[in-house]
């Protein structure tokens, strides 16, 4: 019987043990991805729950991971009451206790494109030591898209003409859809070149040739990034000669209008003005008459 009871509690003195090295009295909970906008703040959520309340932190780390590995300047240290970062875009969220819980959150300043990647979140304290990962994802939206042609006036039917839709300053990499005013699919027929830039965002051109029709005169273009989300614009091909310079011509006349109407407008105000004085000036003099006629009698 001593000998059983010797073993059960051994037994027991081991579980323990193997419990708090595999630091179970405490549990990291993050979320699994997180979603971050091109230059705006990104946070990133993680919760520790613990079979102890009141449980007391020794050490919390933040930082991004690459192979198992902190990397960058995106450490982020919580010791002896208080933060420090090796990046100042890198912060933590205030620490919210719930009995047995803490929130704990990384926020990242003016977000970039380099920022997308997992992070890591690391917790010691005197119930055992535990660490989460999760995941930040990082989006830009592209411009509003602008729409050119060649020849872009006095076009005529049947000429070929070459469309050009530009979109800048997008992530991830998009794409550039093409319909006619039917709402046809063009974009097998066009080229897109996808141009990276300096802070990892993208640049969108895409070229598509048709032939000039006049009861077709109506194009789209759309971009379309990862999450399906679009821009568009619409170009109205300039078909029949002189197109734009008979409205310039339109534009200018119009001015002119307004020009002379305005002068004759001033004219008839200085007429009018002029009269009054005049009369004005007429009543004087017969008022001054007529006080010395008065004088005289």
């Amino acid at each position: 019987m001593a000998l059983s009871g010797m073993l059960y509690w051994a037994i027991g003195i081991a579980a323990i043990q193997a419990v708090y090295c595999q630091g179970n009295f405490i549990k990291v909970e993050c979320d699994p991805e997180n979603q971050g906008v091109y230059s705006q703040q990104a946070v990133l959520n993680c919760k520790v729950v613990s079979i102890k309340k009141d449980f007391q932190i020794i050490k919390m780390i933040w930082c991004k991971v690459e192979a198992d590995k902190c990397v960058g300047k995106t450490m982020l240290t919580f010791e002896n009451g208080k933060w420090s970062a090796e990046d100042a875009r890198f912060s933590s969220g205030a620490l919210e206790w719930n009995e047995k819980e803490l929130s704990v959150s990384l926020l990242v300043q003016k977000t970039q494109v380099s920022d997308q990647g997992s992070y890591r979140f690391m917790i010691s304290t005197d119930t055992g030591y535990e660490k989460g990962n999760t995941y930040l994802r990082v989006t830009a939206p592209y411009s509003v898209p602008v729409i050119s042609s060649v020849p872009g006036i006095n076009i005529e039917d049947s000429m070929p003409v070459t469309l050009t839709c530009n979109a800048s300053g997008g992530y991830p990499p998009g794409q550039i859809h093409w319909f006619d005013q039917l709402d046809s699919n063009w974009t097998k027929s066009s080229a897109l070149s996808t141009i990276p830039t300096q802070d990892g965002r993208f640049n969108l051109s895409s070229v598509f040739t048709t032939t000039a029709s006049s009861s077709m005169a109506l194009y789209k273009c759309v971009v379309v990034n990862d999450k399906m989300d679009k821009q568009r614009a619409e170009y109205q091909l300039a078909i029949g000669p002189g197109k734009q310079e008979g409205t310039k011509n339109v534009k200018a006349i119009t001015a002119v209008f307004v020009v002379v109407g305005v002068l004759a407008f001033g004219i008839l105000i200085l007429y009018i003005h002029r009269r009054r004085s005049r009369g004005q000036c007429e009543k004087s003099v017969e008022d001054e008459e007529d006080g010395k006629a008065l004088n005289n009698s």
